[in-house]
């Protein structure tokens, strides 16, 4: 028996920023599996690929989620429209905070 991986909405809307090289569909798609438990052979079957190709997008998610997944104590999840170079320098922040946090 397989054991299905699952994340609540807000654990995904934290990982979702670090999915940005998946298409927008794709991550609509691949919260509909984590999230709302769809099947991943019903959204193959949506969208006439393999469930292999479903099964390396969700696990590619799931691996994000492990690394990225966890909000330490004090720590909250933002999400706002920036102009691009103001983002670039927000996740720079982002990446020097959690690097520290690391240390």
């Amino acid at each position: 028996m397989t054991v299905r991986k699952r994340l609540t909405l807000a654990e995904f809307d934290f990982i979702r920023p670090h999915l940005e090289r998946q298409k927008e569909q794709n991550i609509e798609h691949i919260r509909r599996v984590l999230v709302d438990g769809v099947k991943q052979r019903d959204i193959a079957a949506e969208l006439q690929i393999t469930v292999q190709g479903v099964s390396a997008m969700v696990a590619r998610a799931w691996r994000t989620h492990v690394e990225f997944g966890s909000r330490p104590e004090g720590w909250r999840a933002v999400n706002v429209a920036l102009p691009d170079n103001v983002a670039d320098v927000v996740e720079e922040m982002a990446d020097i905070a959690r690097r520290r946090m690391l240390k």
